[in-house]
């Protein structure tokens, strides 16, 4: 019930919205009220497909579309401009990433795709977003809509009570936790009288998901917030007793976790052979979930690695773990395992996505994305210190996130990254 609420009431609220913030175009709030709402909403009310998901889409096809319009009806040289000049080098690498390699060809273009679509996406809001009133009021919205699943999540804590991980209609709750993120971020420098009452209602929902990436997110960019303030003694210690409580208290989530497996060292001693064996241009772009069986070694096997293990023996039924899993299992059937066993593995990193499907090639293009960042950065701290930290706020959390899942697909993980190429943009034309 609550999950059927949430679309119903964020469109109300969205039209509401509109009515009284005309800076930007409908399509802007849109593509992110349906990021946050219908990306991941399998919600079918009553029907025989997934309604909202395909909303998405043509929400997404249709932003696309208005993106080449305005190009060519402004003949816009898209490739003077730093944002889409990145993206086309990525784009680049992961098509050289396709030669001389042995690719699922499925995945690859169902990924390349992913990528086109949503790099328009974000070359689209580049050059829509083309004032600082305009930024800030999406930053606004933003903020509203993150209240209000916020609020829907309190909701659901009370009905289930706490510690079951809050999901709403998320699929993977560490990604409603990353959704609610940039919100988080956008409150601390809000000019809103009610920005902390909704700062505390968003990190409640957060530390609701028991998402460690993005509970260590959450306390960096507070961390960030308190150095920008300067906040004299008593309130920096405070802020200081906050944090320690909320490390305390959290201290199994977002450090130790008793659940952790040494499933993340296991996966990035294959990202080495990958890159040992395709260092030029990787593996191949989408190809790690599918093919990362092909690069486990014999050092690997004796890490002893279950979830691992039982994954190459989906793959590979004739391994040689089979012996193994016999003498360490005096009740072991083979064809379960095989059976039950799920067949694919994501790195649950980018960096090491980055890799292991697009090599040095890769590599490259992600020095030279933030090298081209942080002279941005550079040149915001001097127009605007309170844009410059709140910059660093959103990207670095953004990025803590990426190197415990992986979000390279999401339009936003770019749009983040590209904020400052936007905000010293805007400075430059007012100027």
């Amino acid at each position: 019930m609550i999950n059927n609420l949430i679309p119903i009431f964020s469109i109300f609220y969205f039209l509401f919205f509109l009515k009284n913030n005309r800076l930007n175009n409908i399509l802007t709030g849109l593509i992110f009220v349906s990021f946050f709402v219908f990306a991941t909403n399998f919600t079918s009310f009553g029907l025989d497909f997934k309604i909202l998901r395909y909303l998405h889409r043509a929400i997404g096809i249709v932003v696309v579309i208005a993106l080449f319009f305005h190009i060519f009806r402004y003949k816009i040289n898209f490739f003077k401009d730093s944002v889409p000049q990145i993206l086309i080098l990525f784009f680049l690498a992961l098509l050289l990433s396709f030669i001389g390699n042995d690719v699922y060809v499925e995945y690859y273009i169902y990924y390349v795709r992913n990528f086109i679509f949503i790099s328009s996406i974000v070359v689209y809001l580049y050059y829509m977003l083309d004032s600082k009133e305009k930024l800030e009021e999406l930053f606004s919205l933003i903020v509203a809509i993150t209240v209000i699943l916020s609020c829907f999540m309190v909701l659901e804590v009370v009905q289930n009570g706490w510690g079951n991980p809050a999901q709403l209609f998320y699929s993977n709750y560490h990604y409603l936790a990353y959704s609610l993120l940039p919100g988080y971020i956008c409150s601390f420098y809000s000019k809103s009288k009610y920005k902390w009452l909704g700062l505390c209602l968003i990190a409640f929902a957060i530390f609701s998901t028991t998402s460690r990436a993005t509970e260590l997110s959450v306390v960096f960019s507070t961390l960030v917030y308190v150095y920008f303030r300067q906040y004299k003694l008593a309130h920096l210690a405070t802020g200081s007793i906050v944090v320690i409580a909320i490390l305390v208290l959290f201290f199994n989530q977002i450090v130790t976790n008793q659940n952790f497996k040494n499933i993340r060292y296991v996966i990035a001693k294959i990202t080495v052979n990958i890159f040992q064996e395709n260092p030029i241009n990787g593996m191949g772009y989408g190809q790690f979930k599918k093919s990362f069986h092909n690069y486990i070694d014999q050092e690997i096997l004796q890490l002893n690695n279950d979830e691992i293990n039982n994954k190459l023996l989906a793959n590979q039924p004739n391994s040689a773990l089979i012996e193994n899993y016999s003498k360490k299992y005096t009740s072991f059937d083979k064809q379960a395992v095989v059976f039950f066993s799920e067949k694919e593995q994501m790195t649950h990193n980018d960096l090491l996505t980055v890799v292991a499907e697009l090599g040095l090639l890769g590599i490259a293009c992600t020095v030279f994305l933030f090298y081209k960042l942080y002279i941005e950065l550079q040149k915001l701290i001097l127009h605007n210190r309170e844009y410059f930290f709140f910059s660093i706020g959103l990207i670095s959390s953004s990025l803590i996130f990426s190197l415990f899942h992986n979000n390279l697909t999401s339009f936003v993980f770019w749009f983040v990254l590209f904020i400052p190429f936007i905000m010293n943009r805007n400075y430059i034309k007012t100027r």
